[in-house]
């Protein structure tokens, strides 16, 4: 019996998790986060009770992350970033 070596490419994948609150640390359920690439890609989430979101399926690249459509922070996705982070976003309701 012989084997023929098949060779998958693996393109990274990046997820981005935390919880959205107001300027008073109350968590907020609800919430459309949102990471736009600058190719125009998106990747939405929306918060649950606890606020909690959650983005995945990232690939390598810039985006800027929104809350309920406020621009909120630029993200830079590259080779040498963590694939599992979390990120806790506080905004204005």
């Amino acid at each position: 019996m012989s084997y023929t070596p098949v060779f998958i490419p693996l393109i990274p994948a990046y997820t981005r998790t935390g919880v959205v609150t107001d300027t008073q640390d109350t968590p907020i359920a609800g919430a459309t986060v949102e990471a736009i690439g600058k190719s125009g890609q998106r990747k939405f989430s929306v918060t649950n009770s606890a606020g909690v979101y959650y983005l995945e399926g990232l690939s390598q690249g810039e985006y800027t992350l929104t809350v309920n459509g406020n621009s909120h922070l630029r993200l830079k996705l590259n080779a040498s970033t963590k694939p599992f982070q979390e990120l806790n976003l506080k905004t204005k309701i």
